[in-house]
């Protein structure tokens, strides 16, 4: 960047009115006849002639010197404005690796989310398939079940209906009618007993269809013989008896043989089902492990995300204006605009601050800023208020603070000396 003073315009301006003048005296020397007046215009000419080779110079040699003050005080500035913005590019290129690294993590999150997701449905499906079977085979198992019961309890029934109508004796009669109630009552519990098994994936359930049948079959087994001694009947109907325990005994085979196929269909099911949930739940677990590092990873890329999004403080805040000029960039960073640290024209009582405004996602304004003036002049502890002012040659939005008072300025010896006289 450069910042050149020139005097080229004024010093053409003044030679070319010297040389007029010095042409002009010239031309009247040689053409006045008074020697006084030829002297007088030589004099002039003369004159003019000296003043516009001293313009040339000195304006020259001003010009040298005041370029070159500039440069001593610009250089320095600029060489500090070019290396924090490269400090701010070099944030740029690793915030935007960060945000890149982020999309990547969350695209194989996505994924994994995706198969997750995907095992889990297949696994649902075939565990839905499997209740579904073992729901089928149940309600078989209890109609069937059912359906033997009620059967042997309507004969019961009906053989003691029977010899009520044929027997004449009270008492006989009061035991039938006694022991007709609690047939009633005992075929409302097997009922119940029968309702109230339940599927379960341990097929623990069958075991519990067996336990009840051979429950109830003993208890029927056991009113039948209550029945036939009630009667006092021949050993024709004592050995008949006997028969039908042993058919009611085939009954329950017959109930497992006859859907002997199903069961087995089920159980080949079931162990290829707890096969398949196995490997799916290794690999289930394998990708949830996947997710949760994936899912630290990419919280530590928020973190970094998160550093690299922070305006640039001024680290070592040894000085007054460095402090002043971290308070002011906190201020903002509350707000969501951000500052960073550019550079400090300091004096011990005042500090002319500039801050970058690059990396907002929105166009930033001096009166924007100015708005808080009155906030941060108190945070900040400064005694004027502060009025921002982006500098168009610098790239930078600067602010002037008065941090102290103005020092009196020194009294030199040689000044006292001129006051005493």
């Amino acid at each position: 960047m450069t910042h050149k003073i020139s005097l080229r315009q004024p010093r053409i301006i003044i030679n070319a009115i010297a040389g007029v003048i010095t042409l002009l005296a010239a031309v009247t020397a040689v053409r006045s006849d008074n020697p006084k007046a030829k002297t007088l215009a030589w004099i002039v000419a003369v004159s003019s002639a000296a003043i516009g080779v001293v313009n040339e110079a000195s304006s020259h040699l001003y010009e040298d010197n005041a370029n070159n003050q500039i440069d001593a005080f610009i250089k320095p500035r600029d060489k500090k404005i070019a290396e924090l913005t490269g400090e701010v590019e070099i944030k740029r290129g690793k915030l935007r690796q960060a945000q890149s690294a982020n999309k990547k993590l969350l695209e194989t999150i996505a994924k994994l989310k995706f198969e997750l997701e995907s095992y889990q449905s297949k696994t649902e499906e075939e565990k839905l398939f499997a209740d579904a079977i073992l729901d089928t085979f149940l309600v078989k198992i209890k109609e069937l079940l059912s359906a033997q019961v009620e059967e042997t309890i309507e004969n019961l029934k009906t053989s003691v209906d029977a010899k009520i109508r044929q027997i004449q004796d009270e008492r006989i009669l009061t035991k039938l009618n006694k022991f007709k109630s609690e047939i009633e009552i005992r075929s409302v519990n097997y009922k119940v007993w029968i309702a109230n098994i339940e599927c379960n994936i341990s097929l623990d359930f069958v075991n519990d269809t067996i336990e009840v049948f051979n429950q109830i079959h003993n208890e029927l087994a056991t009113l039948k013989v209550k029945f036939i001694r009630t009667l006092g009947v021949s050993e024709r109907l004592k050995f008949q008896r006997i028969l039908n325990q042993e058919k009611s005994k085939g009954a329950l085979f017959q109930l497992v043989n006859a859907h002997k196929g199903n069961y087995d269909d089920v159980m080949a099911k079931l162990e290829g089902s707890e096969q398949i949930a196995a490997k799916n739940e290794q690999y289930i677990k394998h990708i949830i492990a996947e997710l949760e590092k994936a899912m630290e990873r990419l919280a530590q890329k928020d973190e970094e995300i998160k550093a690299l999004k922070r305006p640039q403080y001024w680290s070592t805040p040894t000085r007054d204006d460095l402090w002043v000029a971290n308070i002011i960039i906190g201020y903002f960073e509350q707000l969501g605009i951000i500052l960073d640290r550019a550079h400090s024209d300091y004096e011990q009582w005042q500090a002319n601050l500039g801050f970058h405004i690059d990396r907002n996602t929105r166009l930033i304004r001096a009166k924007d800023l100015n708005e808080h003036s009155d906030k941060i002049k108190q945070l900040a502890q400064i005694l004027n208020t502060p009025e921002f002012k982006f500098d168009n040659e610098l790239g930078l939005m600067t602010v002037w603070v008065e941090i102290a008072k103005k020092p009196a300025k020194e009294k030199s010896p040689l000044d006292e000396c001129k006051n005493s006289v």
